[in-house]
């Protein structure tokens, strides 16, 4: 498996839980919020729910990838719910959306994971 693994499919699931986010994540959070979703990781599948992020800069997409990184070598999903527009953009222009799946919601996130049978 690589790290940046897109036959996710693979890894076994034993549920699913949601990591709320808020305010900002830049250079002063971004260590928190990966060591945050990497810790729930270690246990399960994760959605980060964004909605109440209202800033993002290199820093927190950073942090996002590595705790996808990290979910990846434990064998379990990261999934991003209402990312703000300026990370949505972000993923776009890097591609990143294959390995960093988004939703509008996090209820969407978690019935997305619970429709493709990893729980």
């Amino acid at each position: 498996m690589t790290v940046l693994d897109t036959e996710q499919e693979q890894f076994a699931c034993d549920g699913i839980s949601v990591v709320g986010l808020e305010g900002e994540i830049d250079i002063a959070t971004a260590r928190d919020v990966h060591a945050r979703l990497a810790a729930r990781a270690a246990r399960g599948c994760v959605v980060a729910d964004l909605a109440a992020v209202s800033f993002i800069d290199a820093s927190g997409v950073n942090a996002l990838v590595g705790a996808m990184r990290d979910a990846a070598r434990e064998g379990r999903h990261l999934l991003l719910a209402a990312p703000p527009r300026q990370l949505s953009r972000i993923l776009d222009v890097l591609t990143l959306h294959s390995v960093l799946p988004t939703y509008p919601t996090a209820e969407a996130a978690c019935a997305a994971h619970t429709r493709a049978k990893h729980v």
